[in-house]
């Protein structure tokens, strides 16, 4: 990858549509969404659909299998990461990249956000996405050699 394709935007990248769970649903929820669809985190909304935290294995294997927690009478409140980092399609591939970084990330929310701050999930960005995206770029600059 070059400085150019860092500064794609995240949209120019195959992410995933987010997988939500409300807000007030226990983890075992969060745990058959995650298994049914081979997630690796699951974000959590509120009523109105505004990002209010997110679920990843990484929060199951400390929180809930650490703690010896039962997933079904355990609020996902009590294991998500709340107000999660979160960033727009637009912003470059090099954002997430330096986020994932910083923060030891997987996964980040991607969001809009309304005039008064409210983010709203529109996709997942994962460090997969990148790596997948990175592989293609190599492989097709083998082509052109």
């Amino acid at each position: 990858m070059d400085a150019r394709t860092l500064s794609l935007p995240i949209s120019t990248l195959n992410y995933n549509q987010p997988t939500t769970v409300q807000v007030g649903s226990p983890v075992s929820e969060v745990i058959d969404v995650m298994q049914e669809g081979g997630f690796g985190c699951v974000l959590i909304v509120d009523h109105e659909q505004r990002l209010s935290g997110i679920v990843t294995e990484r929060d199951l294997l400390v929180h809930v299998s650490g703690r010896r927690l039962s997933p079904g009478d355990t609020p996902v409140e009590e294991v998500m990461t709340n107000e999660p980092e979160a960033l727009r399609a637009s912003d470059p591939i090099a954002f997430a990249l330096n986020l994932m970084h910083l923060g030891h990330f997987r996964h980040v929310p991607l969001c809009v956000w309304d005039d008064r701050g409210d983010a709203y999930p529109v996709g997942v960005i994962s460090t997969h996405d990148i790596l997948q995206h990175a592989a293609t770029f190599l492989e097709n600059q083998g082509k052109g050699a």
